[in-house]
Order: C-alpha cells, then sequence, then structure tokens
C-alpha cells in the first residue's frame, strides 16, 4: 500500500531495466541472484540503518567509509543471517542501525580485512531481535539479519564459500502513491479492522471508491466510550474493547508478529502502510515488532483520512442487520445490505470482513444461505505474573536489571510456551487421559503482552471474558498471556448437545453457544458488573478456592473475585491446564506460583466459524458476490494475518471488477 503523502519523507528509486535483471539471473543460475538498483545508501534514515534512531549514547559510530565512485548504479545484496553481537556490546533494542561493532563482525564473517573498505551506508538492518538463550560461554545476545551491499564479483566470490548467506533482493523503501479516481461498481465492506482496511486500501488503491460500514465509532469516540467502561462500568454493546475502528487489535498489544512468512511480500506491504500512516520505521527490522495501543490510534486516524482523500466512505455506528440477495437455489446474489435502522445499502460486492465477537450476524448469515463450518478454538484463562519475576525467570538477575521497565537496552521479557497434552506420560498414563478425554490435545499460551494489563472484551454485560493490552512502552508491572487448550468441533457438539440438544450441537453454531455458555458461568462467578474470576494458580493446582484477602495484585480494572476456576471449563480442559501448567513450571522453575493469578475465561482467542470460500477468487461459493476475508471469517489470527487476508481479498475483488468491466467495453465494439 502506497504512503499518504510526502510526509513519509521516502521517495523511489526506478527499477532497473528488465534485461539486466534477466542477465544477471541468467549469470548467476537458478533465479537466485535479483540485479537491485534500490537506494540502499543509509544517509538518508536515521541512525545509518532501517528504522533506527542513532543515540548519542551509544558511542558506537565510526567514521564513513569513502563511497566508491566508480561503481555504477548495478549492486547485489549479500543477505546474512544469524549475526550477533552480545547483550554488552549492542547499543540496545531501540537502536536499529549499524555501529562499528556490527560492522566489524560483517567484515570478518565477509573476509574483508581492512574494514574501511566496508561503509555503514552498504549494510542494511532487515531484522534484530533478542535472544535470551544462553550458550556456553556466551551472554544473550542480539541476532541480525543484514543485507549488504556488494559488487557482483565479490558477491560471485562468496557464494563459492560455505553458505552463510545468498543474492537477494535487499530490503526497500516503501512503494509511492500513484493516485486514485473514477468509479465503478458500487462494492461495500463490512467492518473496519485490518482485513477490512486493508482490503479498502487495495481498492481505493485501483480507483474504486468503497463504502466502509463499522458497527463501533471512529477511534477517538471508541477511546471515549471505553473510559467509560473502565472509570464508570458504562458498557456500549456497540463501541468497546472488541467494536470499533481498528478492531479489538486496536485495544491490545498491536503485536505485529505473524507466522505466515515474515519475507512474504504481503506482510512487507502490511508493515510498509503501516509506516507510512505513522508506525515507526523499526517495525521493519523489529524481531518480535509491536506497536502499542496508544500508537494505533494514531495510525488509523492517519489511515481513515487517507482512504477518505481517495474517494472511499466510512459509516460508524451502523450496524447490519441482514444481507440483500437475488435469485434462488443453489446460490444466491448479493444485491446490498439491510441495516439495523431500516435502510438499505446497494452494492454489486460485499467484502466479509466482521470480527469473531459477531455473533448475531453469524445467524443472519445462516438465514441468508450462506454456507458456514464449525472449526476448532482454544479456551482457557489469562494468567498474569509480575513483569520482574518473568524478566528474572527468562534472562537472569544481571540481564534483567538492564529491562528498567521498558526503558533499558534490553526489551521486557516476553515467553512462548506449548505442550502436547499426554506426550510426558506413560503408556498407562495417557491411557488415563484418554479416559478422561484430554488426549491429542495442546496447551499453550497466547497473545503474550508484557509489561500489559487485562482487559474486558465482554459485550454484554451478562458475559465475561478477557484479553491482554499493552502500550508502546510496555512499562506496566505486570505481564500476562492466555493459557489455552485446543478443542476440536466434535469436543463442542457434545457439550453443546448436553446444554441445548441436539440440533444446537450439531449446527455450525455450536462453538459460539459453547463460548457463550462457558462467558455465563464466568459472570455468575465473578458476582456480575464485569467483576472477572480469579484464582492463584497454585490454588488452581490443588483444586481449592481461596479467598479474597489472599489474592495478588491484579492490572484488571473492574474488580476482581477469588472463584473456583478449576470447576467452570469441562474437566478435560481443567485437567490439560493443569498438565501443561506442570510442564511449563519444569521448563520454566517459578512458573507456577502464589504470585501468578489466572484470570477468567479467556474463549475468544479465533473464531469457532469459518464462512467458506473459493481457494482461488475467495468469494463465497454459496453466494456471489460476497468475500468473506480475516478473523472473523476464520481465514485469520491477529493483525497481520488479518490484513494479508484483506490485502489478496481486495485484489481478488478489484481484478473480477476490472475485468468485468473490461469484457463489457469490448462486447461494446
Amino acid at each position: 500500500m502506497p504512503p499518504p503523502d510526502s510526509r513519509s519523507g521516502t521517495t523511489s528509486t526506478p527499477s532497473p531495466p528488465r534485461e539486466l535483471i534477466e542477465r544477471e539471473r541468467e549469470r548467476w543460475g537458478h533465479g537466485t541472484a535479483r540485479a537491485v538498483e534500490r537506494g540502499m545508501d543509509n544517509r538518508s534514515r536515521k541512525g545509518g540503518g532501517r528504522g533506527g534512531s542513532a543515540t548519542k549514547k551509544s558511542g558506537a559510530r565510526r567514521p564513513r567509509a569513502k563511497a566508491d565512485r566508480g561503481r555504477g548504479p548495478m549492486v547485489l545484496c549479500w543477505r546474512m543471517y544469524n549475526v550477533e553481537l552480545g547483550v554488552k556490546v549492542d547499543p540496545g533494542k531501540d537502536f536499529c542501525g549499524v555501529s562499528a561493532e556490527l560492522l566489524a563482525v560483517v567484515a570478518g564473517r565477509l573476509g574483508i580485512k581492512d574494514e574501511g573498505m566496508l561503509a555503514d551506508t552498504d549494510v542494511v538492518v532487515a531484522r534484530k531481535s533478542f535472544d535470551a538463550r544462553t550458550k556456553k560461554d556466551a551472554e544473550p545476545r542480539f541476532s541480525y539479519t543484514l543485507d549488504v551491499r556488494l559488487s557482483p564479483k565479490t558477491a560471485r566470490k562468496l557464494r563459492l564459500r560455505t553458505k552463510q548467506g545468498d543474492v537477494m533482493e535487499g530490503a526497500g523503501a516503501p512503494p509511492v502513491a500513484t493516485g486514485g479516481g473514477g468509479g465503478g461498481p458500487s462494492v461495500v465492506v463490512v467492518g473496519a479492522g485490518p482485513a477490512g482496511l486493508f482490503a479498502a486500501l487495495e481498492l481505493v488503491e485501483v480507483g474504486m471508491k468503497p463504502i466502509i460500514v463499522e458497527r463501533g465509532m471512529p477511534v477517538e469516540r471508541r477511546g471515549r466510550e471505553i473510559g467509560a467502561l473502565f472509570h464508570r462500568r458504562i458498557l456500549n454493546p456497540d463501541s468497546n474493547l472488541c467494536y470499533g475502528e481498528g478492531g479489538a487489535g486496536t485495544w491490545s498489544d498491536g503485536k505485529l508478529t505473524t507466522r505466515i512468512g515474515r519475507n512474504s511480500e504481503n506482510v512487507r506491504k502490511v508493515l510498509e502502510t503501516l509506516v507510512a500512516h505513522g508506525a515507526p520505521e523499526r517495525i521493519l527490522v523489529d524481531g518480535k515488532p509491536h506497536l502499542g495501543t496508544d500508537r494505533l490510534v494514531r495510525i488509523l486516524r492517519d489511515m481513515r483520512a487517507f482512504l477518505i482523500e481517495r474517494g472511499a466512505t466510512f459509516r460508524f455506528d451502523t450496524k447490519v442487520e441482514a444481507l440483500l440477495t437475488r435469485g434462488g437455489g443453489d446460490r444466491g446474489a448479493i444485491s446490498g445490505l439491510k441495516l439495523a435502522d431500516g435502510s438499505e445499502i446497494l452494492a454489486d460486492r460485499v467484502i466479509l470482513a466482521v470480527g469473531h465477537s459477531a455473533r448475531p450476524l453469524y445467524e443472519r448469515l445462516l438465514d441468508s444461505g450462506v454456507s458456514l463450518e464449525a472449526k476448532g478454538i482454544a479456551v482457557g484463562f489469562r494468567i498474569e505474573h509480575p513483569q520482574e519475576m518473568i524478566n528474572e525467570l527468562r534472562y537472569g538477575a544481571e540481564i534483567a536489571s538492564m529491562v528498567d521497565r521498558g526503558k533499558g537496552k534490553v526489551p521486557v521479557a516476553d515467553y512462548r510456551l506449548t505442550q502436547s497434552l499426554g506426550a510426558d506420560k506413560s503408556d498407562e498414563a495417557r491411557q488415563g487421559s484418554a479416559k478422561r478425554g484430554y488426549q491429542d490435545r495442546s496447551c499453550y499460551s497466547f497473545c503474550m503482552c508484557p509489561g500489559g494489563q487485562v482487559v474486558p472484551t465482554s459485550v454484554d454485560p451478562k458475559e465475561v471474558c478477557v484479553n491482554g493490552m499493552s502500550f508502546s512502552k510496555r512499562e506496566s508491572k505486570w505481564a500476562n498471556a492466555a493459557l489455552v487448550v485446543s478443542l476440536s468441533p466434535k469436543d463442542v457438539a457434545d457439550d453443546v448437545f448436553a446444554l441445548e440438544g441436539a440440533e444446537a450441537g450439531n449446527g455450525p453454531l455450536r462453538g459460539v453457544r459453547w463460548q457463550s455458555a462457558m462467558e455465563r458461568r464466568a459472570a455468575e462467578m465473578g458476582g456480575g458488573n464485569l467483576v472477572v474470576p480469579v484464582q492463584r494458580v497454585t490454588d488452581f493446582m490443588a483444586g481449592s478456592s481461596g479467598r479474597d484477602a489472599d489474592l495478588p495484585s491484579s492490572s484488571y480494572r473492574l474488580g476482581v473475585r477469588a472463584g473456583p476456576l478449576h470447576e467452570l471449563y469441562p474437566s478435560y480442559v481443567t485437567e490439560g491446564l493443569r498438565e501443561a501448567l506442570e510442564a511449563f513450571e519444569r521448563r520454566m522453575p517459578g512458573f507456577v506460583c502464589d504470585e501468578a493469578l489466572l484470570h477468567g475465561v479467556e474463549t475468544r482467542t479465533s473464531s469457532p466459524v469459518q464462512v467458506e470460500r473459493n481457494a482461488d477468487t475467495l468469494e463465497c461459493p454459496s453466494m456471489e458476490g460476497l468475500f468473506p476475508t480475516g478473523e472473523g471469517a476464520g481465514y485469520a489470527g491477529g493483525i497481520v494475518s488479518a490484513a494479508v487476508d484483506g490485502i489478496r481479498v481486495g485484489q481478488s475483488v478489484a481484478m473480477q471488477v476490472l475485468s468485468a468491466a473490461m469484457s463489457a467495453r469490448n462486447s461494446e465494439v
């Protein structure tokens, strides 16, 4: 997605002629050599590297080597992996440039004896992450992935050595805006979360003018609604931590990690788009990038202004009641949307980008003949520890002292834990697990929020569920994460059958009903008024309810109450959590302790429903013109993956519209 205007401070360098690229491919073979003319001179960037800012306290700068004026624009990028600097040598987590120490390591790896032959302007930081694992005789360290600008002759010599890298296209600057304009068939995007917004960005890029319908409020008004919830317990069912501009991810940690391929074209496009709209450039480099709620609000405002400038229309506080359809038989067709106020929006195509809390809409989709499938979910609790404890468990006391509540050179510690249930047991114990119904499952941490707080994500005061949130500095004294057990659709079907009967248990919305049932139990256990039931981890393991007077402090701002969380879920969830906690304690001694507090419940880690769509066109096979996307449709799990899915759907819709327009023009001729 192009940047909005010249405020981004970046310019585009023309690509080299195609014949030069092909010539280099033939020279290197296997298509791995790509001629690059990318404007790799880092002097236009702060700190000499991608996304960094050189701080005076680093003392790590060195005189620049003179650029080789004789070499032409044709350069090759040699990508180097696992270039490491010890934590005491590296300038720290907030410096993403090229220090003298890093340049010396690069020169040594490349066999360049005279360091003056390699300028810091020849090195671009593509990724930087902190590795807290200790090696023999080695301290924790920062690990870099680097792109080094080399002449073709030097790169050819390096390829003959034992592989420590390879020739590839370097990390380039964000693309430049191409403008908009034009009209065409009407497209409505339902939902202004990551999937919906990035789909809309694709549409305006080709001149289309989508209407973006959002149930909640714009971020400015949404912030006031959330303030009323935190301070006066006023829950707006249509604008809260789930509904509103930016989606549920706006009031979370703003994590930009993804498991769909960090270096893929669309992932880079998402990150570059965020930078173009105000995100710090370091997210292009950071191994675990995050934005924080405070930054996301500013980014969303800028993105909205960009879309409006290019012809998009936003309709906030607008709730979709039903789909308008035409035709019949096995496949209907979209003709628009019916809104809760009785009005209608006519449209040829609808991009359905709702989040996974839009439960009433699922019912209406079924009524309209849209094909839905039940999918597996993961449920559990949010576990909270003192952040200083997690820092010491992960880093040790010496390195933990360098965190300084997010202001130090070492990042605030996080963790990612997973356990295959039954994996550490004897055959006899596994058979016992099978009888209790929790074999072949996994338990894992999810959405870990270092330096964060536990927040309510209920949209109904009769239900309680929680999530985690962090601001950009991650300076809270608590660390929290979801601790969840995976459930299959069959697990959910059996439970819902017992609760509500055969029809509900067999339907595609059985996961929705299961989640609601657990959230109502949690609300009753908390006593109502969005008070959350909690339990010390040690009491959960022992099956003891505990007392309010014995509870450690909690970051949850609407009140907590001691409750028997070990009785809330079906036994296979409880036993699975206990088994996993035992395993996590062996791996991270001190994780199970009196200071650790479970908050109930965490049920909305993913959508329990998937809206069917064609794998190629991304269109719903049972409803012509309907394009499901993002988390609520069951095709993503997080900000980046939802945005990437939105890009794909936006491109598919744009291609379909443009192809139809071209065919119409050809038929007229």
